[in-house]
Parts: C-alpha cells; sequence; structure tokens
C-alpha cells in the first residue's frame, strides 16, 4: 500500500505533466510556507524576549531575598544566624548581604534618580553576576570613591570612565545651622555596567559594601540577604522561602524572584500563547488552498480513480494516496516555512535600525529562540489542519460510481 503512495507522489513529482507546477498547487504551497513562517516568527521573537528577560533577571538580582520581618534592617547577629542555617540548605548555591538605597545621582547640573547597591564585590561567587556585566573599565571596587554605575545612567548625566559622578541621599539628611541638608559624596567611575535591561542599566550605581554602609550611616547593619540557589531548584524558589520562613520560626521575612516577577512571566507565557492561537488561523486559511488542490487532483485523476476501482480499491485506499500526497507536499513546505521564519527573525534580532523602547518592553535588544519542542508544537499544528483539510474533498471518492466514469 505504502508502495502505491509513494508510486503515485513520484508520478505527482515527476509527471511530464508537471502537476506540482499548476496554479492551485504552487498557490497551496505557497500560502503554507508564508503562513508558518509567520507563525515562526512571532513565536520565536516572543520566546526568545521571555527567555532573555528571565535570564537578565535572574542574573541581575539573585532568586531569594531575607528581610527582617519588623521594622528595621537586619544586623550582624542576624547575618550569622541566616549564615550557619543556609550553609546547611542543600538547595543554596552562595549568599551575602547588600544595602540597598534610593539616590539622586548628578552631575553639573543634570540629576537624575538613581539605586545604590552596597555589595561584597570580592566575594568570588555573588548571587548576582555583577562581574559578568561590567563590560567596560573594572569591576573591582577597591577604593573608597570607586562606583561602577549603568552605561544608559552615565549616558543620560554625560559622564564616562574616569570622572566624577555625586551621589545625593535625600533620606539621609542631617541637621545644620541653615537647616536640612541632604547627604552629599563625590564618588569615581570605575566601570560601566551592562544587562541589556533598560531598568537596571540607567538606575543601578554599585559601591564597596563598607563604603554604601558610611554613606548611609549605617553601623553594622544590611537592607537584606541575597541568596542564590543552584540551577535545579531555580523554579522552587516561593517554596523554599515559603519552607524556610517556617524553619527560622516567621523571624524574617524571606521572598522569592517569583513572589516580584511571576505575574510578569505568567502575562508573557498567556500573550505567547494567545499571538499562536490567533497566527495559526493563518494557517487555516491557507488550508483552503488545500481543498481546492485535492478537489482539482481528484478530477483530474477521476479515470484512472475508476479503473482503480474497477480493481477492488477501496475508497479508503484511493483517500490514503491523496492524504498521503498531500502531507508529504505539505510536510515540506511547513519545513520551508519554519526555516525561512527563523531567517527572518534572525535578521530582524541582527538589525539596528528597530529596537525596542527599554523603559516600555525593559529589553531594547530583539532576542530569538526557536526550541525543539516550539517546532515540533507549530509542524504538528500545520500538519494536523492540512491533514483535517485535506478530509474534506475526499467525500467526492466515495460518490464515483465505476461504470459512470468507465462509460465517460
Amino acid at each position: 500500500m505504502n508502495k502505491v503512495i509513494i508510486f503515485f507522489f513520484k508520478k505527482y513529482i515527476f509527471s511530464t505533466r508537471r502537476e506540482w507546477l499548476r496554479f492551485d498547487s504552487i498557490f497551496m504551497v505557497v500560502g503554507i510556507i508564508i503562513s508558518v513562517a509567520t507563525l515562526t516568527v512571532a513565536h520565536s521573537i516572543f520566546e526568545g524576549y521571555e527567555t532573555v528577560l528571565k535570564k537578565t533577571i535572574l542574573s541581575v538580582n539573585s532568586h531569594v531575598y531575607v528581610f527582617l520581618s519588623k521594622e528595621g534592617n537586619l544586623e550582624d547577629n542576624n547575618i550569622e544566624e541566616l549564615s550557619e542555617f543556609l550553609s546547611s540548605q542543600i538547595e543554596v548555591e552562595s549568599f551575602s548581604p547588600v544595602i540597598i538605597s534610593q539616590i539622586m545621582a548628578s552631575n553639573n547640573g543634570r540629576v537624575k534618580g538613581a539605586l545604590m547597591r552596597g555589595i561584597q564585590w570580592e566575594k568570588e561567587d555573588l548571587p548576582s553576576a555583577y562581574k559578568k556585566y561590567v563590560f567596560a573599565g573594572d569591576y573591582k571596587l577597591e577604593s573608597d570613591s570607586d562606583v561602577v554605575i549603568g552605561y544608559k545612567l552615565a549616558k543620560e548625566l554625560n559622564l564616562k570612565l574616569g570622572d566624577v559622578i555625586q551621589l545625593v541621599s535625600p533620606m539621609n539628611s542631617k541637621v545644620t545651622a541653615l537647616g536640612m541638608q541632604s547627604a552629599k559624596q563625590d564618588f569615581m567611575i570605575k566601570g560601566l555596567f551592562k544587562s541589556g535591561m533598560h531598568e537596571y542599566d540607567s538606575k543601578y550605581i554599585f559601591l564597596n559594601i563598607k563604603n554604601a554602609a558610611a554613606f548611609n550611616n549605617f553601623e553594622n547593619e544590611f537592607t537584606m540577604l541575597e541568596i542564590k540557589l543552584k540551577p535545579d531548584f531555580i523554579e522552587s524558589a516561593d517554596y523554599l522561602a515559603y519552607k524556610w520562613q517556617m524553619s527560622l520560626n516567621y523571624k524574617y521575612q524571606i521572598s522569592s524572584w517569583i513572589d516580584f516577577n511571576g505575574n510578569l512571566f505568567s502575562l508573557l507565557k498567556l500573550e505567547k500563547w494567545v499571538i499562536f492561537i490567533i497566527l495559526s488561523f493563518l494557517i487555516l486559511i491557507a488550508s483552503f488552498n488545500v481543498v481546492s488542490s485535492v478537489s482539482t487532483s481528484i478530477i483530474e485523476k477521476k479515470r484512472e480513480l475508476g479503473i482503480l476501482k474497477a480493481y477492488g480499491a477501496s475508497n479508503m485506499f484511493l483517500a490514503r494516496i491523496f492524504i498521503g500526497k498531500t502531507l508529504i507536499i505539505s510536510f515540506l513546505a511547513v519545513l520551508f516555512g519554519q526555516l525561512l521564519g527563523l531567517g527572518i527573525a534572525k535578521f530582524i534580532s541582527w538589525q539596528t535600525f528597530f529596537l525596542l523602547k527599554g523603559d516600555v518592553y525593559f529589553l531594547e535588544k530583539i532576542n530569538v529562540r526557536f526550541s525543539f519542542i516550539s517546532w515540533l508544537i507549530i509542524l504538528g499544528t500545520s500538519l494536523l489542519i492540512v491533514f483535517l483539510s485535506s478530509l474534506i474533498p475526499l467525500k467526492k471518492i466515495s460518490q464515483m460510481e465505476v461504470t459512470e466514469i468507465l462509460r465517460g
């Protein structure tokens, strides 16, 4: 049976009549290629955006955050208690205290709100990938005046490596004879930070944790403790946070990256599949050409079908010939459409004429990712739609009368 289907497929391709060059056949193939390419472009860009955004957020930030349950900051005795506890947890890869505060950064009259992060930069395995994203200058914050700032913040304030930036802390004001005066201090830009996310690159300023403590008048105090999990436990961060909070008798408030970003990624996933369903209708529209092509082929092959019926071929057997031929052609068209779509998506990611607005979409660069699962889903969905469409005109085969066909 399979040999017969293959025979008719070869005849379809290599026949002198060139059936595959018929307008309806070309229109069917082109329609499938364009619709699949469009679906592939949209899906790969959405998947790339979701993947890179998640990777960046989990690299720049830690996975779990520990705060003091009551008002105030963590102190040395809290850090010692947490360190002892976390060292015994197999899910933890590293942890480190940090100091975070809102400040104003200024240069020659230009002022911009920023976020100061005091970190233990000398620690070999920081909970965040700080060292990875310092692309210019040096990540080492050895001097009391050294800072690393986001490259977009530097651009907005017209600063470069080696320049001096003034940091002002309205929250850390002092009472003077002239009234309330905000804490001010000049720092030298030692390095530039680039994560690819507008939110971080336009706000973050990194200091040595000791200098950040002195600037904010923190004596043996820390804003929070950051925890980095081993890769296998990142998706379970919310459960671990809940479990550790109970183990520590609710003395600390423990939150995970899922608590802060879970809704964002759920929305992105929903949008990705909504777009997938909507664009799948393009394949459904293209399948109308499949109905037309199969119908035309049945009419042209009417005499051959009558002869095969006369020799005892069943309607099911004849239907399989047309289905097999259609699915093979459609399979090749879908594959070409996926390759074309991936090529277009790659071109879009490489071009620099059109960039995303970082303050709206978090990322500026368009990213592409096309996984094996995505390839299978698009392939399976496309072939299923084509298969169901090809069944519609096959009813004509069962309606054919052998005597009428041969007599005609």
